[in-house]
């Protein structure tokens, strides 16, 4: 079982094709069944087969193979694992011919790095054998955001839906390392959790992907795995239920690790409790529910409690906060000394959502006493700062 409730998976990568960015990586005919049962036996719970190499040309130069060469390779691991590999076995491809070939060979899992863009019969091929699929999302250039991922996710999953696959069979891969620029890609991996509101497990594969070359100054991928450790170890504490891993042991440890860290999450049964949200992980939960695109935004802010950590504020003005934030829905703290102004200064805790900590903000600025006409400018500016840092 994937998900919600159930630890993070590991997806071992079986790699079959010689152009691969990581050639280490590379396994020929003779040595599938061998490489397969020791991933088997260091800890990986699916294997992820792949007949061409799917990272992107414009970074590391790969030419395009033939369908019918990658049919070859699929299945002639096909024919050889079956029989002998006990956990389930996915296959990377964007051919609905070859995703057929396996799947009639006892594949589990198709893994479709295009979202089911690049073959029409895919999502009708998926539906028919009823079986999970990996959906990623497919965009990528020099301006590719987090919200162009998002959107790419919502195009794939119409097409899904359009063709009948069945919702719990869907995962989703929000496709770091496939052209994106390394800063998006590092922010991917921050707002991880924006991505399980679509309601379906998330599989992440940074394996000694560019984003983590290029941000430890260009080092090759033999070079790059403590990069995915811990790029591992983030993806799993941000939510990941499915990590796709070249170096199976490494991920073993990595993964017991962030997930003592991560904790359980709360879910009880069809409900479920999300705690520190951020605005726009509100607004996307909205979209998911189905809330109007007009009235999303002001809902958004409203999903989000504040706490805004003011110091050194005098007595009368700590009062007046106090005050003002009740009037707004909203609540304020301070020393329990305040109340008689026996001390000359007090920190100040704004307890409130967005839109409060806002609107007390433009109160406060036309007050020109006891500071907080300043305080209300700065608080504005703070408001502000943070909303550019959360725009997509």
């Amino acid at each position: 079982m994937v998900g919600k409730g159930h630890p993070t998976r590991l997806m071992g990568i079986i790699n079959l094709s010689p152009e691969s960015f990581y050639s280490t990586s590379v396994t020929s005919p003779a040595q599938i069944v061998d490489r397969a049962l020791k991933m088997e036996r260091d800890g990986a719970e699916i294997l992820d087969i792949g007949g061409v190499s799917t990272a992107p040309p414009d970074i590391y130069g790969t030419s395009p193979i033939s369908e019918e060469e990658e049919f070859k390779r699929v299945t002639t691991a096909m024919d050889q694992l079956r029989e002998v590999i006990d956990i389930p076995i996915s296959i990377d491809t964007m051919s609905a011919r070859v995703a057929e070939a396996a799947l009639d060979r006892g594949a589990d899992v198709i893994n479709d790095v295009s979202g089911m863009k690049h073959d029409s019969r895919m999502a009708r091929v998926l539906a028919k054998w009823d079986v999970p699929v990996v959906i990623m999302a497919s965009c990528s250039g020099p301006r590719t955001t987090v919200g162009d991922t998002i959107d790419a996710l919502q195009d794939s999953l119409r097409i899904a839906h359009q063709a009948g696959i069945s919702q719990e069979k869907i995962i989703i891969d929000p496709g770091i390392g496939f052209g994106r620029p390394p800063e998006e890609d590092v922010r991917v991996l921050r707002d991880l959790r924006r991505f399980a509101l679509f309601g379906h497990p998330v599989l992440v594969g940074v394996s000694r992907k560019s984003f983590i070359g290029r941000l430890l100054g260009g080092r090759p991928p033999g070079q790059r795995l403590t990069g995915t450790v811990a790029a591992t170890a983030i993806a799993v504490v941000n939510g990941a239920d499915i990590i796709r891993a070249h170096d199976i042991g490494e991920a073993v440890d990595t993964i017991r690790i962030a997930m003592a860290i991560r904790g359980r999450e709360v879910s009880t049964e069809k409900i479920l409790l999300f705690e520190g949200m951020r605005e726009f992980e509100v607004e996307v939960l909205l979209e998911h529910i189905g809330t109007s695109e007009t009235i999303r935004k002001s809902l958004a802010r409203k999903g989000v409690m504040l706490n805004v950590y003011l110091r050194e504020v005098v007595p009368a003005a700590a009062l007046i906060l106090k005050q003002e934030m009740l009037a707004l829905g909203g609540d304020a703290a301070y020393h329990h000394d305040t109340i008689d102004c026996s001390i000359p200064l007090t920190d100040v805790l704004l307890m409130g959502t967005p839109t409060q900590v806002l609107r007390l903000s433009e109160k406060i600025r036309v007050m020109k006493y006891f500071g907080l006409s300043d305080l209300g400018e700065n608080l504005q500016k703070l408001l502000e700062e943070r909303a550019a840092g959360q725009g997509v």
